[in-house]
């Protein structure tokens, strides 16, 4: 496994595009709202515009390690080291965001280069799936008005169709890591979702 590049991974997870927004706006989103470095946060404070830049910008963090490692076997395991960077990133004392935009970035990438894991000879199975995950989340925002839930079911639900789809023992459990590490990263929403005291609407990436 070539060390550069996973190196390299981690550093462009590591990029915070929350905490670069804020402080080209010239504050500190650690200082706002919830204080966690990621889109939704920054919808909150500083408006749509910025957090469409912040969520593009995780989720390329996710795209292009994958897209960087295509000609290696672990191309997928580089996408997972750049949610470990958006997590816990060097740049900003390892204090980052809960990796779900940085995570669908990594699935984009694997599924449209990827397709025959799958196994479905279905005309445009691609753009389809990215779109039912889509429906999936808002769906289900729009029933529960708890973004924890529909993130995680979501994530969950999308993590399972890679570990159906690889055969490599080492990608399937770095990818159970990788759920694992989201869900911990949400164990504030978690311990208020059964306080019954979470947050309503926007999920905090």
């Amino acid at each position: 496994m070539n060390i550069a590049l996973i190196l390299i991974s981690y550093l462009i997870g590591s990029i915070n595009f929350a905490y670069l927004i804020s402080r080209f706006k010239g504050m500190n989103i650690q200082d706002l709202g919830s204080g966690n470095p990621g889109s939704s946060n920054v919808l909150r404070t500083m408006g749509k515009k910025y957090a469409i830049v912040v969520l593009f910008g995780d989720i390329l963090k996710g795209f292009i390690p994958v897209i960087i490692g295509l000609n290696y076997d672990y191309s997928l395991i580089l996408g997972f080291v750049a949610v470990i960077g958006h997590c816990f990133p060097i740049f900003y004392k390892f204090r980052g965001g809960k990796g779900v935009a940085t995570y669908l970035g990594v699935y984009i990438a694997f599924i449209f280069n990827h397709p025959s894991a799958f196994n479905l000879d279905i005309p445009f199975f691609e753009v389809n799936l990215v779109l039912f995950f889509i429906i999936f989340y808002f769906g289900l925002m729009k029933i529960f008005r708890v973004s924890a839930i529909a993130s995680l079911t979501t994530v969950s639900l999308a993590g399972f169709t890679v570990i159906y789809s690889i055969t490599d023992s080492f990608t399937i459990m770095y990818q159970v890591f990788i759920i694992v590490l989201i869900f911990y990263q949400h164990r504030e929403n978690l311990q208020r979702l059964f306080k019954g005291e979470e947050n309503k609407f926007w999920i905090e990436r």
